[in-house]
């Protein structure tokens, strides 16, 4: 398919997949989507940044570089500043645009429950309803159309909410007097809805055929913005008093408009923000009238609220009567019974392949155009495929084929970039991305032969031999047992799942398939540091005492690591790491795992980021973790002390080994190591049937066991069973 997408390059329309819908989601075969004149644009406009605002932008780099060289060292600051400075990594950045369209449902999750097959749709969202053949979209962002709207009307039902919301905010009623401050897209379309609602409309603005247009769809009055005496001419229209409230559409980086609606309101009275403005108030005129001064979120209540706007959960209309649906589904109903009209205000059309031209001719002639659309074609019973070739090519016999499903920055810094540098032993094949965007950004980075926004079409693939699973971790088991019980062999990045019911599906696919070779990412075993230790343990033949301590640092409760439903918290994502590693020096079956932590404050202490777990062995060995989040940032994260047979060994942040007493010498390496890239070098083995460190999956599975234990204690469960 075809999607705009700004790049380094500027916006144009390039080839990516078709999106795939999830369980929550409609795939829409988009027919109109509107371009956003100011939104879209501003980004293209050149000379438009002051002095004051370039010096803020450099001080906030130098910042960003200062944070780095104290976290991380002089070296790794230099190498990012490389990195961004790099044309081959800046073009590989492709931001989907647009957020208003409309079109026809082709395909539906299983969990959508309102929504047929064949619907017609208005869409909302950024990067979501984008201009784009085909769209996939949460429930929440997507309303039906009736066939009295058209596609091209239904199309501007996004921007018409965010219009709407911004009257809302005024919290104005019947009869009462607004100024719109701007008579863009926005403002026009707010001038009718205000009309329908029965208020007194004031229009302002700089261009005099906006004026003229304002009139036409209904304005009670419109003056010149630049007009000296236009404060004078909105008291006299409202017997002396001023508006009942403002709303500012309009975009600019001057304050004047701001002060300027100050000025024309009554005595507390309101002013909105909806559009991009300078906010250098003059206090006087707020204080003496006792004003409001408010901002309008975008399409209303929901805006910016994942379990709202990704998960489909509603907010109950006895609380929230006008969500962002329901002023979506608001404007539909205006369009439908012609309260509103939007084709007054349809300047240009263009299909998808004149990209380039309609953004020039927004930025060269902004007065002179209202709105653009682009209207696509689809032919009736054509199938889109999801899957987009890159760089076919013949397979080379005797390589391990490559299939990864979900491409963030840590499995590219780690495991792709270490399968890229053994190509004696792997090829990459393809690659499945959640959105579009995300998969034509790899395809563009990596030598990859296809990539596909349906993680089935790898498991399908005869070519792939390995599948690599990097999503997020509420993914991880489906993932897991879908390669597995295709016959795939798997690494899958820690978590291996994220309850017992996972990790039971799991284990019950690979008892059907014991032939596949799985493993999860836990490189730590595989670390030179601790194969060294490894090697000192095993020689000593006594038991070992293990202090682990991890100070892993503070992660907000909003971090999606932190959502039970989608990350699992950080015993589930993480601290299993640590169990693993704990067991494997200590070389013995775990008989008792206990577990404390500092109880949930409901500010700073999250149950699962302050634990202490106390492991004891059958050979006698014992081990303690300690994990927490509310240790000082300078200190390092990681520190491992082992204690055997009148030897210690200490391990700091996987870059340095000290020895104490102890037959071997200590190493310091020039940087960390954690063993990603032995991980990959040894299951490349593993697959070849060649000796290799890769443990038993039984043995990870087991680690994740001891993984959900910790945490049914912390979560009372253990207690409830034995009692």
């Amino acid at each position: 398919m075809k999607q705009i997408f700004a790049t380094n390059k500027g916006l144009n329309a390039l080839d990516a997949p078709v999106p795939t819908p999830g369980d929550n989601e409609l795939l829409v075969a988009v027919y109109t989507s509107v371009i956003s004149t100011g939104t879209e644009t501003m980004g293209m406009k050149k000379g438009d940044v002051t002095l004051s605002e370039k010096l803020h932008e450099k001080k906030l780099l130098w910042d960003k570089v200062n944070r780095i060289i104290q976290e991380k060292g002089f070296n790794s600051a230099i190498k990012a500043i490389k990195n961004k400075l790099n044309p081959a990594e800046q073009a590989v950045i492709f931001k989907p645009v647009g957020y208003s369209n409309a079109g026809v449902v082709i395909a539906k999750g299983h969990l959508v429950t309102n929504f047929n097959v064949g619907d017609r749709v208005a869409c909302a969202g950024a990067g979501i309803a984008a201009h784009a053949e085909f769209t996939s979209v949460p429930v929440n962002l997507a309303v039906k159309i009736p066939d009295e709207v058209s596609f091209e009307s239904a199309g501007f039902t996004t921007i018409g909410s965010i219009a709407m919301q911004g009257i809302r905010r005024a919290n104005v009623t019947f009869g009462e007097t607004i100024v719109i401050i701007g008579l863009g897209l926005l403002g026009l379309i707010a001038v009718q809805i205000a009309k329908t609602w029965g208020l007194v409309v004031i229009g302002t603005d700089l261009n005099p055929l906006r004026l003229e247009l304002a009139k036409e769809v209904g304005a009670d009055h419109c003056f010149d913005a630049n007009d000296k005496n236009l404060v004078q001419k909105i008291k006299d229209a409202t017997h002396g008093y001023g508006a009942d409230a403002v709303i500012i559409y309009a975009a600019t980086k001057h304050s004047e408009p701001a002060n300027q609606a100050m000025e024309a309101c009554r005595k507390k009275g309101r002013v909105v923000i909806v559009g991009s403005v300078g906010m250098n108030l003059e206090r006087e005129a707020m204080y003496s009238k006792e004003l409001d001064f408010v901002m309008s979120t975008s399409y209303g209540p929901g805006r910016y609220d994942n379990q709202y706007e990704l998960k489909g959960i509603d907010y109950p209309i006895g609380y929230v009567r006008w969500t962002e649906n329901r002023n979506m589904m608001e404007f539909i109903r205006l369009l439908a019974t012609g309260q509103v009209k939007v084709d007054p205000l349809i300047s240009n059309r263009f299909n998808i392949d004149q990209a380039a031209e309609a953004y020039n001719t927004l930025v060269e002639n902004p007065g002179g155009n209202i709105s653009c659309l682009f209207n696509y074609l689809h032919e009736e019973k054509v199938v889109p495929v999801s899957r987009m070739e890159v760089h076919p090519r013949k397979i080379t016999s005797g390589k391990i084929g490559v299939g990864i499903i979900g491409v963030g920055s840590f499995i590219q810094r780690n495991h792709l970039s270490n399968i890229l540098n053994m190509p004696e032993e792997y090829e990459l094949i393809g690659i499945a991305e959640r959105t579009p965007a995300s998969a034509k950004t790899v395809s563009e980075k990596y030598k990859v032969n296809y990539v596909s926004t349906d993680y089935r079409q790898l498991i399908s693939d005869p070519d792939i031999d390995l599948i690599v699973i990097g999503t997020r971790h509420n993914l991880h088991a489906v993932l897991v047992t879908d390669s597995i019980r295709s016959g795939k062999n798997v690494l899958v990045e820690k978590p291996l799942a994220m309850n017992h019911d996972e990790l039971s599906m799991i284990e019950g696919a690979i008892r059907e398939n014991p032939h596949v070779v799985a493993t999860v990412g836990f490189n730590r075993r595989y670390s030179p540091l601790i194969q060294k230790v490894k090697h000192v343990i095993k020689n000593s033949g006594t038991p070992v005492v293990i202090n682990y301590r991890v100070n892993a640092g503070y992660f907000p409760p909003d971090i999606w690591v932190q959502d039970l439903e989608e990350g699992g918290g950080r015993i589930v994502g993480e601290v299993c790491h640590f169990i693993d590693l704990i067991a494997y020096l200590a070389s013995g079956k775990v008989r008792e795992i206990y577990a404390a932590h500092i109880p949930t404050d409901g500010k700073i202490i999250q149950s699962e980021d302050n634990v202490i777990v106390t492991m004891a062995f059958e050979n006698g060995s014992i081990g303690v973790l300690t994990y927490t989040s509310i240790g000082g940032k300078d200190m390092e994260k990681e520190r491992i002390e082992i204690f055997t047979n009148g030897s210690s060994l200490v391990i700091n942040d996987f870059i340095e080994l000290q020895t104490f007493n102890c037959d071997e010498t200590g190493m310091k390496l020039k940087q960390a190591d954690k063993g990603h890239k032995v991980l990959i070098n040894e299951l490349s083995k593993k697959l070849k049937n060649e000796e290799s460190l890769i443990l038993p999956f039984e043995t990870d599975i087991e680690m994740t066991r001891l993984t959900l234990s910790v945490l049914d204690q912390i979560h009372g469960l253990k207690q409830v069973e034995e009692g």
